[in-house]
């Protein structure tokens, strides 16, 4: 197995830098040239003029480097000297209105016009009209504009060409929070929210009526609509007929918490009060050792005083008592501390 740059049966052959073309290496990732080649990846011919790139009898002399020059006979140019000197450059060019003269590279006995878009004619000086036949899709009205048009696209449609349908609902014609919705007729209706109605919601309803307007589909649906809102809204509406499908007093009585929220604040509540008295739990627990080693100790005391004063039959001694550490002595009466 051979390491990175080497290769062959034994590893013993070097691998050239990629690309390498006519160059081989002695070391990995080398190009060393071959005879008669340059450049990095030895692709460069030193020889140029070798394969006789300058045409039409012209001289080529080769620059060193690579590359070379070619010294055109009369009536060629280019750098190959394969352009020849036509009537676009004798005469120069006689198209109008960015018209680009073409002379089958100056073989052609005349020369001719290739003109841009809208304009035709011999030399391009008759305006087309790009509007015939009419490019725009969707009954979009054409325009015009010399070597250029424009569309006129009806509702619904967009685009250069009006071929991309839009829906209606993307430029947000419900206003004050109704949502839109798209019919299949390429239409919209406005579901409006409790209190507004019209055909973009547009118009409050003081008495918290709810309607549904469309382009197409002529009706609404509401709810507790007063008489003379009714009225007016036939009045307003000549063009739609508006019929009222029911009637209703619709009450939103939504509790303080729902079922959800009741339970996460029982169990808060719960992990509070576990929080609690586990607290007091432990403080007590040490309040309480302290005091049970404070009571063993004061028995202890008074074991050992009254062995002292039974063994010894009331003969005064002197006792000397060693307390042990952290034990405040205030904690005892004076009985104790005198002993």
């Amino acid at each position: 197995r051979c390491k990175p740059g080497w290769q062959g049966d034994l590893c013993n052959e070097c691998v050239p830098y990629p690309g390498c073309l006519h160059g081989s290496c002695t070391r990995p990732w080398q190009c060393v040239c071959e005879e008669g080649w340059l450049g990095s990846l030895c692709d460069i011919d030193i020889h140029p003029c070798a394969e006789k790139p300058c045409s039409s009898n012209s001289t080529c002399i080769e620059t060193g480097d690579g590359r070379y020059v070619c010294i055109c006979e009369e009536g060629f140019m280019g750098k190959d000297c394969h352009l020849k000197k036509g009537p676009c450059y004798i005469n120069g060019s006689p198209c109008q209105n960015g018209g680009t003269c073409t002379d089958d590279n100056g073989f052609a006995p005349y020369a001719s016009c290739q003109c841009p878009s809208g304009y035709t004619g011999t030399f391009c000086e008759i305006d087309k009209d790009d509007c015939d036949p009419n490019p725009c899709f969707s009954g979009g009205i054409c325009t015009d504009h010399g070597n250029s048009f424009s569309c006129h696209c009806p509702d619904g449609y967009t685009g250069q060409l009006c071929r991309t349908r839009i829906s209606t609902c993307l430029s947000n014609p419900c206003g004050n929070g109704g949502t839109c919705h798209k019919n299949e007729e390429g239409g919209f209706e406005c579901i409006c929210k409790q209190g507004f109605f019209g055909k973009t919601c547009n118009y409050m309803n003081k008495t918290g009526s709810s309607y549904i307007f469309s382009p197409e589909v002529r009706h609404a649906q509401h709810y507790n609509v007063p008489p003379n809102t009714f009225h007016r809204s036939v009045h307003h509406q000549q063009r739609e007929l508006l019929k009222i499908t029911m009637k209703e007093t619709i009450q939103n009585s939504d509790p303080l918490l729902n079922k959800s929220q009741l339970i996460c604040f029982i169990v808060l509540g719960l992990l509070t009060c576990l929080v609690i008295l586990g607290t007091t739990g432990i403080v007590f627990f040490s309040k309480c050792e302290v005091w049970f080693a404070n009571a063993k100790y004061s028995h202890l005391l008074h074991k050992q005083r009254s062995h002292f004063l039974r063994s010894n039959n009331g003969e005064e001694l002197s006792v000397n008592i060693i307390f042990p550490e952290n034990i405040k002595l205030t904690n005892y009466s004076k009985n104790y501390t005198a002993i």
